[in-house]
């Protein structure tokens, strides 16, 4: 078993040659409820057409189980999970961010955000987040050129890609284009909100992005559709007809009424779950060392060495609890993960890994070496920005 200083070196030295192109990783998995297995909801059929199932090279046709975005929330949420007995992001010293509310009621954490540092959530929090003794000025501003404040403030932006929007190039075009946004008198708390703090501000838009350094995703191939129809009739309900009404209303519009198992061939619009046979489910990850060689760390080790150890033992921790969903509950099967040096113009080389309670430690090292400084929770006031737009949205207060 690789030990972690071995590891550690051979990261360094790999991430610096530049004929390097990064580490792949790949695995075979078998569904655990049965021959089928089941895709997102809502991406085989779109308006009664099949739309979720493609050809692969070789013809055969094939579906995605989980995709790129969705392995990276994944991966990122559990940095606010559990890990052994107490909280990974504790165990790391990882910069987690957690934002509370009124009752210390958690509204969400930095690696559940959508967009990252470019959220438009973090974005509102701003004042809060600085009051705490976060860099926001800086991890707003952090960019491939100058990307420190993200290994210290905002370290999954970098493996998993950001897209800050509301840029402009000049503050000419920001002013101009604030302006047609703020001219109205009487602003709900969501218009001054978007006025004060989620504004355009300038950015050259080639600093304003970085796609992703990590990709991964899982496929199933030789598949075929099954429709899935309902199983469970409402015992009072089911035979009324779905256009009766009660004092002109449906019995809908309460929640009452039940569909029942629907006929598939005259109702092909019907959104019913589909679920597919397959012949197998396979997974491919890559890490780009050649995008990560694109930041220019100021301490190039261990930053660079730090970003990669992070999202291996993400991806490693991911494949123990393979619950995508229900009816996607997967078996990573023997031998494991195959893990690839790949070589420009080489034969790709077999790589050992270490374990994950190596890896956790690793990262838990090279953090500290970088300047992680911890979790930290931050307050969000009812009075703020971000806590007047959420009392609109639960209705305790005026928009």
């Amino acid at each position: 078993m690789t030990t972690e200083t071995d590891f550690r070196h051979l990261l360094a030295a790999l991430i610096s040659d530049p004929g390097v192109a990064g580490l792949s990783l790949a695995g075979a998995y078998e569904s655990l409820t049965g021959p089928t297995v089941t895709p997102p909801a809502g991406t085989i059929r779109q308006d009664g057409r099949v739309v979720g199932i493609f050809e692969t090279a070789d013809g055969n046709p094939a579906a995605t189980i989980d995709s790129w975005g969705s392995v990276a929330s994944r991966c990122e949420a559990l940095l606010a999970g559990r890990f052994h007995d107490g909280a990974l992001a504790d165990y790391l010293n990882f910069p987690l961010v957690t934002l509370v509310g009124e009752g210390d009621r958690v509204l969400t954490t930095s690696v559940e955000l959508s967009h990252r540092q470019a959220d438009a959530t973090w974005r509102l929090a701003q004042n809060e987040l600085r009051e705490a003794g976060v860099a926001f000025d800086e991890i707003q501003r952090a960019t491939r050129k100058h990307p420190d404040a993200l290994v210290t403030g905002f370290p999954t932006a970098i493996p998993f890609g950001w897209w800050h929007s509301h840029t402009k190039r000049s503050q000419k075009a920001v002013d101009d284009a604030n302006k047609r946004t703020s001219s109205k008198k009487n602003k709900s708390a969501l218009e001054r909100g978007r006025d004060e703090y989620l504004g355009y501000y300038v950015m050259n838009p080639a600093d304003s992005r970085s796609a992703r350094l990590f990709t991964a995703e899982f496929i199933a191939t030789g598949v075929r559709e099954r429709r899935r129809m309902a199983a469970k009739v409402d015992a009072f309900f089911a035979a009324v007809e779905a256009e009766t009404k009660i004092g002109g209303d449906k019995l809908s519009t309460v929640g009452l009424g039940s569909i029942p198992p629907t006929d598939l061939v005259k109702r092909t619009d019907r959104s019913t779950p589909s679920d597919l046979t397959y012949d197998t489910i396979e997974s491919r990850a890559f890490f780009s060392f050649t995008g990560l060689r694109a930041f220019n760390f100021t301490r190039p080790e261990p930053a660079g060495s730090l970003i990669v150890t992070l999202t291996l033992l993400l991806y490693l921790l991911h494949h123990q609890n393979l619950s995508l969903r229900a009816g996607a509950e997967l078996r990573l099967l023997e031998p494991g993960l195959r893990v690839r040096l790949e070589r420009q113009g080489a034969e790709p080389e077999p790589l050992e890994l270490p374990d994950v309670n190596d890896m956790a430690a690793l990262v838990r090292a090279l953090g500290a070496e970088a300047g992680w400084e911890g979790p930290r929770t931050v307050r969000i006031s009812p009075e703020s920005p971000l806590g007047k737009i959420i009392r609109v949205v639960d209705g305790s207060a005026e928009s």
